[in-house]
C-alpha cells in the first residue's frame, strides 16, 4: 500500500534536482515520480542514472519530450500517483529528512484530509504556516493531500506562474479538514535567482501572465 506519493516536474534542474531525491527518507511505503519537462541540460540523464543506482528509492522517471509548462506537468504527476496522499516536492527545494520522515509516520495518526508543514528558508527563517496563512501560502508543496480530495481538479494550462494558487483555491472551495503540524520538514529555496516568482518580484512577468 502507497501512503505518499511525492511528486516533481523538473526543467533544466540537473544538480539541484538530485539533492532533492537525495533528502527523501527511504521508506517501502512512499511512491516518488518525477516528470522531466523537456530540459535541454543533462537533468534527464542525471534522472535515469540516479534510478538506477537507488533501487531503494521506489521512482518513476517520465519525460514530455518537450516542454509543457509546470502545470501540464503537475497534472500529469497527480494523475499517475497511486498513494492515499500526496506532495509536490520542487526541483529546487529539498525536504528534511528526519522530520519529514517523522510525519509520515504518523500520517494516519492525524484526521485531516491536508496536513500542514512548516518551512525553512535560505536565510535560516522559518516560515510558520497556519490558517492566518493558508491563502498566501497555497502552494502545494508544503503540504500533505489526501488525494481524493482533489478528484477531478487540474492545475491551469495556460498562466506562467501562480498556477499552484487556482490549484489551492479549488481545493479550498470543497471546505477539508486541514491540520497544521508545526513541524519544519520543507527546505524551500527562497529567493533564488531565476524562479518565476522572482522573475515577477524583478517585474519580467506581468500579472497578467498569472491569471488563466
Amino acid at each position: 500500500m502507497i501512503k505518499l506519493s511525492i511528486l516533481t516536474p523538473v526543467w533544466n534542474q540537473e544538480e539541484l534536482v538530485i539533492k532533492g531525491l537525495d533528502s527523501i527518507p527511504r521508506r517501502d511505503d512512499i511512491e516518488v515520480i518525477v516528470r522531466d519537462d523537456g530540459s535541454t541540460d543533462n537533468t534527464l540523464v542525471n534522472l535515469r542514472k540516479y534510478k538506477e543506482e537507488h533501487p531503494e528509492l521506489k521512482m518513476r522517471v517520465y519525460s514530455n519530450g518537450k516542454n509543457l509548462g509546470v502545470a501540464a506537468t503537475a497534472n500529469k504527476l497527480l494523475a499517475a500517483a497511486k498513494g492515499e496522499f500526496f506532495h509536490f516536492l520542487m526541483s529546487d527545494d529539498m525536504v528534511l529528512t528526519d522530520n519529514y520522515n517523522s510525519l509520515i509516520e504518523r500520517l494516519y495518526d492525524y484526521d485531516g484530509d491536508i496536513i500542514a508543514m512548516d518551512l525553512l528558508v535560505n536565510n535560516g527563517d522559518v516560515w510558520h504556516l497556519d490558517e492566518t496563512k493558508d491563502e498566501a501560502w497555497c502552494a502545494q508543496a508544503c503540504r500533505f493531500i489526501r488525494r481524493s480530495l482533489v478528484d477531478g481538479i487540474k492545475y491551469p494550462e495556460k498562466v506562467k506562474a501562480g498556477e499552484d494558487w487556482f490549484f489551492h483555491k479549488e481545493m479550498m472551495e470543497r471546505k477539508p479538514k486541514v491540520e497544521y503540524s508545526g513541524v519544519v520538514a520543507y527546505r524551500y529555496n527562497f529567493p533564488r535567482e531565476g524562479s518565476l516568482m522572482n522573475l515577477r518580484a524583478r517585474g519580467l512577468i506581468a500579472d497578467e501572465d498569472l491569471s488563466p
